[in-house]
């Protein structure tokens, strides 16, 4: 079901991208930021629309890998607009200067 999850993402898929973004985030920046709270909703809303996480392999460290370069793509075998497309694809960005902020999110 859906809320099972959302559930499961919030608690234990979601800190891994989350941990792993730190680690890898742009050196200018320390610790926690709204970057990483928009890379965030961008992990979660793929999630909810592919029914898995935008990064995950059967491998820790090639899924870490993945993260690093933002290395995703939609199936095929799912039918996602291109509007949702684009909703994701803002808040997934390697570089946080490129990512949308709320406000740009919202208006779009």
């Amino acid at each position: 079901s859906v809320e099972r999850l959302c559930v499961e993402l919030l608690t234990t898929l979601l800190p891994r991208f989350f941990k792993v973004l730190l680690i890898y985030q742009d050196s200018s920046t320390s610790g926690h930021s709204y970057e990483v709270d928009i890379w965030s909703l961008g992990v979660i809303a793929y999630a909810c629309l592919v029914g898995r996480p935008p990064f995950e392999t059967s491998d820790v460290k090639t899924t870490y890998s993945k993260i690093k370069m933002c290395n995703y793509s939609f199936p095929d075998h799912i039918s996602i607009s291109a509007t949702a497309k684009h909703f994701i694809s803002k808040m997934l960005q390697k570089d946080a200067k490129h990512r949308s902020t709320i406000d740009e999110i919202l208006a779009d």
